[in-house]
């Protein structure tokens, strides 16, 4: 394709992708990292959602936390699911009921209520991979509340990004336009200081490889032989 053709866009949320984000075929690489995320997420969420009367899903999209209580049947739970892009929240319309609130808000400032939440889940947080955002996390958590957190790995955003992009990530939309939206993805050592300055404490970190997928790799993995067990995404589990 000739990119001179295509329109360039600014954006700051995920508003102007959100109607086709969930298409494997057009963005396989938002498959391989959700497919990863999931792996990490589902199996806490399950746990935790056991002994959690208040749970909060952040940037959900579709939601993960929603699905997962529904199979299991958690009908104890409270659960928000707060994006702030209302075309990707509408991917959770299904979700609603009267345990279940759907709130468009910026996870970075939800205006939600303080130590109120057990557990706050996150999946692919890399736009609001802040410090405001873990100060939040803190504000929200009850003591001893849980924050699951997943991000692609720094290793392989810098094999994919120039050092003036790394901050961005970069989608080709359907109709031709390039879209470009926050995406902060710090070293391990960055990310654990993020964490740590607003007093919350890491209990966990898992790395994911590219190995470890089942669907089709997209081409923007950039797998080769020496690249397949190099870390691409990490989940985090954090607790005030």
């Amino acid at each position: 394709m000739n990119r001179m053709n295509e329109s360039l866009h600014w954006i700051s949320s995920y508003e102007e992708i959100a109607a086709e984000y969930y298409d494997p075929l057009q963005h396989p690489t938002c498959a391989n990292f959700s497919e990863l995320s999931e792996a990490f997420l589902e199996p806490r969420i399950r746990q935790l959602s056991l002994s959690s009367k208040h749970i909060l899903e952040v940037g959900c999209g579709r939601s993960i936390a929603a699905r997962v209580l529904a199979e299991d049947k958690v009908c104890d739970a409270k659960l928000t699911l707060l994006d702030q892009s209302p075309r990707m929240l509408a991917h959770s319309r299904q979700w609603i009921s009267p345990d279940t609130k759907l709130m468009v808000g910026d996870a970075r400032a939800t205006g939600l209520g303080s130590t109120n939440y057990h557990l706050i889940v996150s999946s692919l947080g890399d736009p609001y991979n802040v410090e405001p955002f873990w100060n939040e996390v803190h504000r929200i958590l009850v003591p001893g509340g849980i924050c699951l957190f997943t991000t692609p790995a720094r290793e392989w955003a810098v094999r994919l990004r120039s050092k003036s992009d790394i901050s961005k990530a970069e989608f080709l939309r359907a109709d031709g336009a390039t879209i470009f939206v926050r995406s902060e993805i710090p070293t391990i050592k960055k990310q654990k200081a993020i964490i740590e300055r607003a007093g919350l404490a890491i209990k966990e970190i898992q790395s994911f490889t590219a190995a470890q997928l089942l669907k089709a790799l997209s081409p923007r993995l950039l797998v080769t032989n020496d690249t397949l067990s190099s870390i691409i995404l990490r989940g985090i589990t954090v607790r005030k």
